[in-house]
């Protein structure tokens, strides 16, 4: 029932982000990448878990130069962490966070002769989580849960190889606290909390390719 759920989000989201590319001034299409994260707070370090990055885009020039130009997506993001085990060193633990999340960045972007760079922010509302230790899951009455919404961070480049296709590396990072742990307090009891930190926030790496239905910008 969610997977059909957020299909219909997103094919709804295609729809209208397409018929808006044909108003004047205005250029749209869709987005596909792989989402590298982690969760800045657990006690595990590494952008380990690979995730889905799907949706489109809208973006339109707000400069006679074309140099500067307002861009605003909506896009289906897988989110977690991931802890393999390490037999060769004795570490048999196994640890996965899985979070996703329909999102809406909304950045400034900075064109150059094949060069673009953008920063802005996204607003994300989780759709589900899932938490697993040892490979069982952990039940949802035993968990802390994560907050329904989030605000992140957006720093961008992208390589345009025509004026209608290019790659997208981004990273982004929490602005506030995605889970908050045990009212303020972390056991000491609980391996999969960092002690030193007051929460726990995503951070992740993105690697996308669009195609703009229109001419994106003068090459």
């Amino acid at each position: 029932m969610k997977i059909a759920l957020e299909s219909i989000i997103l094919t709804t989201a295609l729809v209208l982000l397409s018929t808006i590319s044909y108003t004047q001034n205005f250029v749209a299409g869709p987005k596909l990448g792989v989402a590298f994260t982690q969760v800045d707070g657990d006690s595990y370090a590494g952008f380990n878990k690979a995730g889905l990055n799907v949706g489109g885009f809208v973006y339109r020039s707000i400069s006679k130069d074309e140099k500067w130009g307002l861009q605003f997506e909506i896009e289906y993001i897988q989110k977690g962490s991931r802890k393999y085990p390490n037999v060769e060193m004795g570490d048999y633990r196994e640890y996965k966070i899985s979070l996703n999340y329909i999102q809406f960045p909304v950045f400034l972007r900075f064109n150059t002769k094949r060069f673009s760079f953008e920063t802005g922010i996204s607003i994300g509302t989780l759709l589900s989580a899932d938490e697993l230790s040892e490979g069982a899951k952990i039940p949802e009455e035993n968990r802390v849960p994560f907050k329904t919404m989030e605000y992140a961070t957006i720093f961008s480049v992208s390589y345009h190889f025509t004026d209608r296709l290019w790659i997208n590396a981004r990273y982004s990072y929490s602005i506030a606290r995605v889970r908050v742990p045990y009212n303020g307090e972390i056991p000491v009891y609980d391996p999969h909390w960092d002690s030193r930190k007051p929460g726990q926030y995503n951070d992740l790496m993105v690697f996308s390719l669009y195609y703009a239905f229109g001419r994106n910008f003068k090459l």
